[in-house]
C-alpha cells in the first residue's frame, strides 16, 4: 500500500441524543429510582469524610409531589443534601451518563448511569444545583431531554449564581415535567406517590436501616425523619439444645475472608508486583478487605413471607428477605433442592449481612452471583451443601445458616425445646401455640419499643409458660405462716380468715369467710334477698327470687348456658390453622360467593346441651359473613370414626352457601358436596390426612426400631443362615449403610455371626426374616403379642387359625411400610393405608414411644 495515497479523517462518535431517551426506558421500579438519587446524596458524605470535611448532622431531604399536583401536571421531586457540594468540573462529570468515580468500593452510587436513568424515569426536566462552603456561588444546570433530542446538542448551559442564605452548601436535584400518556414512563412517578408517605418512609427505613440505626445520616421525607427498621429477633442469650449442644438464637458475624489489591478504576485484581493496572493503566490501587459482617438469627414469630436475609452493600440493602440464596441448594446436576421451610409454610430465619466487597449489577437490583466474591461469601454463610443433614456433603457444613437450621428448622411443640410462644392446655395436657392475633399484639408493642416487648422478656414468658404445666401458688397465712391453697378462704392451720367479707347484718358486721352463706357469729344468712324472679340461662325456666337453684334443671343461679357463645369462648382456644379471614369460592354460575370469616375454636371440655348426657362434636354460630365454630376434638366422631376437622368445617360452610344461593339449584354443580369439595380443594386439600413427610419419618423410625429388636431376638444361627438370602441389590444397600455408619467391611463377619448385621439391612429384608422365623417377632421379641400359646379350653384348630390370621395381619402391615419406604407415594388413599399400618404396628411394639 502506498502511504502517499492514504488520507485520514475523523468520525464523530458523539451518541445520538435519542440514547438519553432510550436510557429512560430501562426497566426500574419507582422506589429503586428514588434510592438511586438518595445514594448519590449519601455518597457526598463519604466524599466529605475522605476530604476531611466535617458535616454537622448529615441529612438528606426528600420532597414529593401531591396526587393533586400530578393530576394537573405540576409539582416536582426534590432531593437535597447538606454534603460538601461539587466544583463545576465535578458537577459536569456527575451528571454524565456512564461516568464512574474512582472509588467504587466505599460508596453506594457506583455508576453515574444511575443518575440519568432514575431522573429520566420520573420526568423530562432535571434541575441540578450544587454549592461548596468555600465558594460564593452555586452551580446550576438544567437537563431537558426533549430539547436535547430536538436540537441534537449535548452541550448544557451551566450558570454560576451568587449564593443566598437558603443554600450554603450541598446538592439539590429537582425533577419535573412528567411524561405524558403514551410514553413508556407515563405514570411512573404516580406509582411512587401512590405508595403513600408512610409506606415510602417505611421502605427507606428498611433499605437504609444500618446507616439510620447508627445515626450516621438522617433521611427526611416531607419534613419527617425516617426510622430505621428493626428485626424482632430473640436475644443471643437464648438457645435450644440439640444432641447435647446449645445452638444460640443469634450468631454475630465478623469474618475476614481475604484481602485483594484492586484497581480503583476498573476493579481488576492487581498482582503484588505491579504498580499499574494492566487493563486501564490506572495507578490508583487499593488493598480491599473482603470482610463479612452482620448477624443471622431467629425471628420471634414465624411467617409465610416475612423471613429471609437482608443483604447490604455499603449501608444500603440490595436484597431484602433473600430466600433462594440461603434456603435452596443447586447440586452439580443443576437440581434445585428446597431446604427451608419444608415442614410447613412458615419461616423465621432472618438476618442482616454486609457484603461490601461483593460487586452488584449496574442498577443495584442484585449482587453479581456469578462472581468469585459471591461464591466466597455463600461458602461462609450457608456452606457448600444442602442444609438437610442427610444430604451429601452436609457432614462438612459448619456454616452459620446450617447451624441455625439444625436448631430451628421447625416448630414441633411450643416451649423451650423449639423456642416458640404458647400456653399450657390443662384439658389436653399439652402445650399449644398462641394465636396469630396475640403475636400481632406483641409485635405492635415491639414496634412501639415498649419494655419487655422490644427486648424479648415478655415474649420469653410465653415460651416458659408452654414448657411445663403451671403450678398453683400457695398462699401464706399472715398470722401463722401456714401454706394454703390459693382457693382456700380459711387457714388450715389456725382458722384465720384469708378471703373475707363483712356480714350483711349491720348489727354484726363481722369479718367472715367469703364463701360463708351463714354468719357463724350472729347466724344471719349471707344470701341477699332479691324480690325479682330470675331466668335460668341453662334451660330458660323462670324461678322465684328466693330460689337459688333452678326448679327445672337444678342448675345453681348464675350458671351460664353451656352452649352459649360467650361460655364456649371462655372454655376454648382459637385454632389458627383452621381459621380463615376471608373464605370465598367460585359458585356454579361462575360468580364468587360472599366472603365469610371463619373462626375455629377447640373446646377444653365436652359440648353437652341441657337434658342430654351425650356430647356433640361441634357447634356453629352463624352471623352475617362470620362463622364461629366450636369443635370438641376428643369426640368419638373424630377419634374413632377418623373424620377430619377440615371435612366437617367444609360441610358446615357448604350447607350455608347452598342455602343462601338456592337460586342456583338449576345448575348441576350447585350441591352441598360439590361446594364442600371446592372449599377443601382451595384451602385444606393438602392437609387432609397425615402429612407425607411426617408419615415417612414415622415409617422409617418404626422399621429401624424393628431392625434393632430383631437383631437381638432372632437366634444367631438363623441370622447367620439368612445372610445368604440377601440379593445383590440388598447387599449394595447393606454396604452403603455400613459406610454411612462408619463401619468397615472387616466387621461384616463378626456382624453376621452375632446377627447384629440386621440393624443395617434394607427394610425389604425384614420380610424374608419374618417369613423364615415369625415367632422371633412375637412374645416381646418385637411385639408384645403372645404366639403359640397352648390353651386346653380352646379347640386347637380354632387356635391355629387365629394365630395364622395374626401372622398374616402383621406381615401385611409390615409389607405396607416396607413398600412405602421404597416407593413413597403421597396419594391420599395410600397415606391412609400407611397410617393404618403404622397404628397397628406401633400399638404393642416393644420399647417404642
Amino acid at each position: 500500500m502506498d502511504a502517499k495515497n492514504v488520507s485520514s479523517f475523523q468520525f464523530d462518535f458523539t451518541p445520538d441524543p435519542r440514547v438519553l431517551i432510550a436510557l429512560s426506558h430501562t426497566s426500574m421500579l419507582p422506589m429503586d429510582a428514588l434510592c438511586e438519587l438518595i445514594d448519590n446524596a449519601i455518597d457526598s458524605f463519604s466524599v466529605a469524610i475522605e476530604q476531611g470535611i466535617e458535616i454537622a448532622n448529615p441529612t438528606v431531604w426528600i420532597d414529593l409531589p401531591k396526587k393533586s399536583d400530578l393530576d394537573k401536571g405540576l409539582g416536582m421531586i426534590r432531593i437535597r443534601d447538606n454534603g460538601p457540594g461539587m466544583t463545576p468540573d465535578q458537577a459536569e462529570k456527575a451528571i454524565k451518563a456512564g461516568y464512574s468515580s474512582n472509588n467504587s468500593f466505599d460508596r453506594l452510587g457506583l455508576f453515574g448511569m444511575g443518575f440519568n436513568i432514575s431522573t429520566s424515569k420520573f420526568g423530562k426536566i432535571t434541575r441540578f444545583c450544587t454549592a461548596r462552603l468555600s465558594d460564593d456561588f452555586y452551580t446550576e444546570t438544567v437537563i431537558d431531554l426533549e430539547k436535547i433530542n430536538e436540537t441534537k446538542n449535548y452541550m448544557l448551559e451551566a450558570r454560576k449564581i451568587p449564593k443566598n442564605e437558603n443554600f450554603v452548601q450541598g446538592t439539590i436535584i429537582e425533577v419535573s415535567s412528567w411524561w405524558p400518556e403514551g410514553n413508556a414512563n407515563s405514570g411512573f412517578v404516580r406509582k411512587l406517590i401512590q405508595y403513600g408517605k408512610s409506606k415510602i418512609m417505611q421502605e427507606l427505613g428498611r433499605r437504609y436501616a444500618t446507616i439510620l440505626r447508627k445515626r450516621k445520616i438522617i433521611i427526611v421525607v416531607g419534613g419527617e425523619a425516617c426510622e430505621a427498621f428493626e428485626h424482632c429477633v430473640w436475644g443471643s442469650n437464648r438457645y435450644v439444645e440439640r444432641n447435647g449442644k446449645q445452638i444460640p438464637a443469634r450468631f454475630d458475624i465478623d469474618e475476614l475472608v481475604g484481602t485483594k489489591r484492586r484497581c480503583s478504576g476498573c476493579r481488576a485484581i492487581i498482582p503484588d508486583n505491579l504498580t499499574e493496572c494492566p487493563l486501564c493503566h490506572s495507578t490508583s490501587i487499593r488493598s480491599i478487605e473482603e470482610r463479612i459482617t452482620g448477624w443471622v438469627g431467629i425471628q420471634r414469630f414465624d411467617d409465610a413471607s416475612k423471613y429471609g436475609i437482608d443483604l447490604i452493600r455499603n449501608g444500603r440493602a440490595i436484597r431484602l428477605q433473600e430466600k433462594s440464596a440461603f434456603f435452596e441448594f443447586v447440586d452439580d446436576l443443576k437440581n434445585v433442592i428446597k431446604d427451608y421451610p419444608i415442614d410447613g409454610p412458615y419461616g423465621r430465619i432472618v438476618g442482616e449481612i454486609n457484603l461490601d466487597f461483593v460487586p452488584v449489577d449496574f442498577l443495584k437490583q442484585d449482587f453479581q452471583r456469578s462472581s468469585d466474591e459471591w461464591a466466597q461469601a455463600m461458602k461462609v454463610l450457608r456452606g457448600e451443601s444442602s442444609l438437610q443433614p442427610k444430604q451429601p456433603g452436609a457432614e462438612n457444613n459448619h456454616s452459620y445458616i446450617f447451624k441455625l437450621y439444625q436448631g430451628y428448622r421447625k416448630v414441633r411443640e411450643p416451649g423451650k425445646a423449639d423456642m416458640y410462644m404458647g400456653f399450657w392446655d390443662s384439658v389436653q395436657g399439652k402445650a399449644k401455640r398462641i394465636d396469630r392475633e396475640k403475636e400481632h399484639e406483641y409485635y405492635e408493642k415491639f414496634l412501639k419499643k415498649l419494655p419487655g416487648y422490644y427486648d424479648d422478656a415478655e415474649w420469653w414468658k410465653l415460651v416458659e409458660e408452654a414448657s411445663h404445666p403451671p403450678v398453683d401458688p400457695l398462699v401464706e397465712c399472715p398470722k401463722c405462716q401456714t401454706q394454703n391453697l390459693k382457693t382456700a378462704d380459711i387457714c388450715v392451720g389456725c382458722g384465720c380468715v384469708l378471703k373475707g367479707k363483712q356480714c350483711i347484718n349491720p348489727d354484726c358486721a363481722a369479718m367472715i369467710p367469703v364463701t360463708a352463706v351463714v354468719c357463724e357469729i350472729c347466724g344471719a344468712s349471707q344470701i341477699p334477698e332479691i324480690e325479682t324472679p330470675w331466668t335460668c340461662d341453662v334451660c330458660g325456666c323462670s324461678n322465684s327470687s328466693d330460689m337459688m337453684i333452678c326448679s327445672k334443671c337444678e342448675s345453681p343461679k348464675g350458671t351460664p348456658n353451656p352452649l352459649s357463645k360467650e361460655h364456649l369462648l371462655s372454655e376454648s382456644n382459637k385454632y389458627d390453622d383452621l381459621s380463615i379471614d376471608s373464605l370465598t369460592i367460585r359458585l356454579a354460575d361462575g360468580s364468587d360467593s360472599l366472603k365469610i370469616k371463619l373462626e375455629t375454636y377447640f373446646t377444653k371440655s365436652e359440648i353437652v346441651s341441657y337434658g342430654s348426657r351425650e356430647s356433640i362434636p361441634l357447634l356453629t354460630f352463624k352471623e352475617p359473613s362470620v362463622f364461629c365454630v366450636f369443635i370438641n376434638p376428643r369426640h368419638a366422631f373424630f377419634s374413632e370414626c377418623r373424620v377430619q376437622f377440615e371435612e366437617v368445617l367444609a360441610n358446615e360452610i357448604a350447607a350455608y352457601i347452598f342455602d343462601t344461593n338456592r337460586h342456583l339449584v338449576k345448575y348441576p354443580k350447585h350441591t352441598i358436596s360439590s361446594i364442600a369439595y371446592s372449599i377443601l380443594d382451595k384451602y385444606w386439600l393438602k392437609n387432609i390426612g397425615v402429612g407425607f413427610s411426617i408419615m415417612r419419618e414415622r415409617a422409617d423410625n418404626l422399621l429401624n426400631h424393628v431392625k434393632q429388636l430383631i437383631s437381638v431376638s432372632l437366634p444367631s444361627d438363623d441370622a447367620s443362615q439368612l445372610y445368604a438370602d440377601m440379593t445383590n441389590e440388598m447387599q449394595k444397600a447393606f454396604v452403603a449403610k455400613l459406610f454411612e455408619c462408619g463401619i468397615g467391611l472387616e466387621k461384616v463377619g463378626e456382624l453376621k455371626q452375632s446377627g447384629e448385621y440386621l440393624r443395617y439391612v434394607p427394610s425389604e429384608f425384614l420380610i424374608k426374616v419374618y417369613d423364615y422365623n415369625p415367632s422371633a417377632f412375637f412374645n416381646k421379641g418385637v411385639w408384645n403379642v403372645d404366639y403359640e400359646i397352648e390353651n386346653e379350653d380352646i379347640n386347637a384348630e380354632i387356635l391355629r387359625e387365629t394365630y395364622e390370621q395374626t401372622l398374616l395381619e402383621y406381615r401385611n402391615s409390615l409389607e405396607t411400610l416396607v413398600l412405602f419406604s421404597r416407593f413413597s407415594s403421597n396419594e391420599k388413599l395410600a397415606l391412609r393405608k400407611v397410617d393404618a399400618a403404622l397404628r397397628h404396628l406401633e400399638n404393642k411394639l416393644e420399647g417404642y414411644e
